[in-house]
């Protein structure tokens, strides 16, 4: 399969929904989950409910494809606060490698909107719309670490534009 099909898998179907996904965010954080086990957590959660936010369908896209074996990282950038409009709030994507460069896929994108396709973004072109990326590995070293209360503090590469 395809980086398109694997892509397709998360998003058709699905809904953006902020309040329910941070509902179901306060319980992972109260049930206080490691990193390594978002990506699963978060697919089943998408499978069953069928609405999420970026984090949800980013670590769903994850997921799959580390399962079929391709390399590659969720990403991080800020994003507008609602209410405040200042960067403070993470926004999550994926980057992956494929033919030895690095794209980003954001599912979040097409389930808001209903349509497109935001996947094969060249990562730099990604990095000049929306600033720096951090890059994390759940299953990596600090994938022992409660996802929200300390994996985030280690990301294994930071992207700056320039």
């Amino acid at each position: 399969m395809s980086i398109e099909q694997y892509y397709n898998e998360v998003v058709t179907g699905n809904r953006y929904d902020l309040e329910g996904a941070s509902k179901h965010n306060q319980e992972m954080i109260t049930a206080k989950v490691k990193a390594s086990d978002m990506p699963l957590i978060e697919k089943r959660f998408i499978s069953q409910n069928h609405y999420g936010c970026c984090l949800h369908y980013g670590m769903t896209l994850f997921h799959i494809l580390r399962e079929h074996m391709i390399k590659c990282y969720i990403a991080v950038t800020l994003e507008e606060n609602p209410i405040t409009h200042e960067k403070t709030d993470s926004h999550v994507s994926v980057c992956y490698l494929k033919d030895g460069k690095r794209y980003i896929a954001d599912p979040v994108e097409t389930v808001k909107a209903g349509k497109g396709e935001y996947y094969d973004i060249p990562i730099d072109c990604y990095m000049k719309e929306q600033g720096t990326i951090w890059l994390y590995d759940p299953y990596g070293e600090y994938g022992n670490q409660l996802f929200f209360e300390g994996f985030l503090n280690h990301p294994i590469e930071t992207l700056k534009v320039g």
